[in-house]
């Protein structure tokens, strides 16, 4: 029997939220979408229109077509890519002096390409995992976050969670550029009220190492 849209998208969907480890309120946080409808599209109810099918795929790093084609004939779902990997976690320092995409005597983790989307193979990747609670309404602790190669923080956007390096400590935030002013702010997204944006001059960041940005994520709960 022939599959309509609405199911093929709703197993699409439950195999990405499964490689994630997300569940509904998760989702629904992240998409900014109610908690009835993400659920709606999880059971195979509602079909997200395209606005939504889109934030979907970029959220999961998936092509658009691939939510909406029936993989489940597919004997090979995805590869598998080997990347750096850091397993002392980012506060731990352990980037001080090794450049994670570069360093050869690391541990490498296997990541399949589904998880990995548009970023499956790619060589400015390392994998590490995040320490503590300052991104937990996002990114909760202990997950597994892969972080592209960025160095230059013009090259960022508003709102990109990045890892950056002032002395020993390291720090997971969302960035946020103030050409006017020349500040650059590294904001928590935080259940918790205990941490604060951190603000830098443009004069002041040469003393911060951009590390690269959070392309893809884990949830582990």
């Amino acid at each position: 029997m022939t599959k309509d849209i609405t199911e093929i998208f709703s197993n699409n969907l439950n195999k990405l939220m499964e490689s994630r480890g997300e569940n509904l309120t998760v989702l629904s946080n992240q998409l900014e979408v109610s908690f009835s409808t993400v659920s709606d599209w999880k059971h195979g109810k509602k079909m997200p229109r395209s606005g939504s099918l889109q934030k979907i795929a970029e959220h999961y790093n998936v092509a658009l077509s691939y939510l909406t084609t029936d993989h489940s004939d597919n004997l090979i779902i995805s590869g598998m890519n080997e990347y750096n990997y850091f397993d002392a976690g980012l506060s731990a320092g352990v980037l001080n002096d090794v450049d994670p995409f570069t360093a050869n005597e690391v541990k490498t983790i296997g990541l399949s390409d589904v998880i990995m989307g548009k970023y499956a193979g790619d060589k400015d990747i390392f994998i590490t995992y995040i320490n503590g609670e300052s991104m937990n309404r996002i990114i909760p602790d202990g997950s597994l976050i892969a972080i592209k190669k960025y160095s230059d923080f013009t090259e960022l956007c508003d709102g990109d969670i990045v890892v950056f390096q002032e002395g020993a400590g390291m720090a997971v935030k969302r960035f946020y550029n103030d050409p006017r002013n020349k500040i650059v702010t590294f904001t928590p997204d935080s259940t918790s009220g205990e941490f604060r944006p951190i603000n830098y001059l443009y004069d002041s960041m040469s003393d911060v190492r951009i590390i690269g940005k959070v392309v893809v994520y884990t949830v582990t709960v």
